[in-house]
């Protein structure tokens, strides 16, 4: 079993923050920040619990207000980038909840630590709220950031932006209206680090679960200058694909309406046990007169706790077939229980999709 995140804030990482604060707080020996770390409640605290309790120590003995605070907190950021390696850097995220704790009410101070901060550990959770407190501030910063020379800064500026950011806090109006963001991902759609056009994708993904037309524009604008940008909107355009949006298809050359086929759709078993896999195999033909490209998948319509259904896509094969081209495939689908998909028993169906239209389906039981 994975070990837990929190559990990386060992006794000898805590120890390493300790002496990186006491070399700026002589005052404060290691062995009282490690007390103040813990406590009598940190076994019982949680990930993001355990960076706020560092945060919050490290604040109270910083100077106020937050611009006397600055270079004590920049200082520490060097020690600790020093000392910390690995998967341990994760673990310096705490810095960019100070500049959240201290220096909500100094906008533009607080921008110059997010962007020396950023640099070791990305702040685009802690800068969400100064979206909403200093909206003006800090988009005009951001877009300035899409043109730094850091890419680690350069990507902030899109993902500390995103609409749907996974465990951010929301923006208001920035899923109803999402027109802020689209000139800082402008800036970044050929960005030559790939992390960074990894975050564009993702961003513009969101958008996508909102203004799918919109997303669906760009695209149209974007497609076909570089392998390297078609990559981002393919990854970008991953859930507009996956649920058969003939635009978003048409944009990677898999056309509607394809005359194809799909035969001999069988199970090795019709009754899955939880636990166990689904085999399943089945012929794709293509009966097309000129070479076509074909997105091959699978879908599984799962049943939930409250009876209800809902579709998993997973993705075959997409590739050019020849004229009359035959393709026999055979895949198992795992039924073991999992913390991001419970099973449940009941009637599933598995559908085989070519390019987003279902071709053949068949019906399954699955059992305790």
């Amino acid at each position: 079993m994975p070990e837990l995140l929190k559990n990386l804030y060992s006794d000898s990482v805590l120890k390493k923050i300790a002496l990186s604060f006491s070399s700026e707080f002589p005052s404060v020996k290691t062995e009282e920040w490690m007390r103040r770390f813990k406590q009598k409640d940190w076994n019982h605290l949680e990930l993001k619990q355990r960076i706020r309790r560092i945060a919050e120590v490290v604040s109270e003995e910083l100077p106020k207000p937050f611009p006397k605070s600055l270079k004590p907190l920049l200082t520490i950021t060097d020690k600790i980038e020093v000392s910390l390696s690995g998967k341990e850097v994760f673990l310096s995220i705490f810095l960019g909840d100070v500049v959240e704790i201290l220096g909500i009410e100094h906008p533009e101070e607080s921008m110059i630590a997010f962007e020396r901060i950023t640099k070791l550990i990305s702040c685009e959770f802690s800068i969400r709220p100064f979206l909403i407190r200093h909206p003006e501030v800090t988009w005009s910063r951001m877009l300035k950031w899409s043109l730094h020379s850091d890419p680690n800064v350069r990507r902030l500026s899109s993902e500390g932006s995103r609409p749907r950011l996974p465990w951010g806090i929301g923006i208001p109006g920035l899923k109803k209206d999402p027109q802020r963001t689209i000139s800082i991902l402008q800036n970044l759609k050929d960005d030559p680090d790939e992390v960074v056009r990894r975050s564009v994708a993702n961003h513009l993904n969101d958008i996508s679960k909102d203004h799918p037309n919109l997303v669906l524009e760009i695209a149209e604008g974007w497609v076909g200058t570089t392998k390297e940008r078609d990559a981002l909107l393919k990854h970008a355009l991953r859930g507009l694909l996956k649920n058969g949006n003939q635009r978003a298809l048409k944009i990677f050359g898999f056309g509607s309406k394809v005359n194809a086929r799909i035969l001999n759709l069988k199970l090795k078993t019709k009754k899955v046990k939880i636990g166990g896999e689904l085999l399943f195999g089945f012929k794709a033909v293509l009966e097309e007169k000129k070479k076509t490209n074909l997105r091959i998948e699978y879908k599984i319509e799962y049943v939930k706790a409250s009876g209800k259904t809902s579709k998993k896509v997973f993705q075959i094969e997409e590739r050019l077939f020849d004229p009359k081209e035959s393709v026999e495939y055979e895949r198992k689908q795992s039924f073991k229980q999992m913390t991001t998909r419970v099973h449940f028993p009941g009637k599933h169906t598995l559908e085989i999709h070519i390019n987003g239209e279902a071709k053949s389906k068949i019906d399954f039981q699955v059992i305790r």
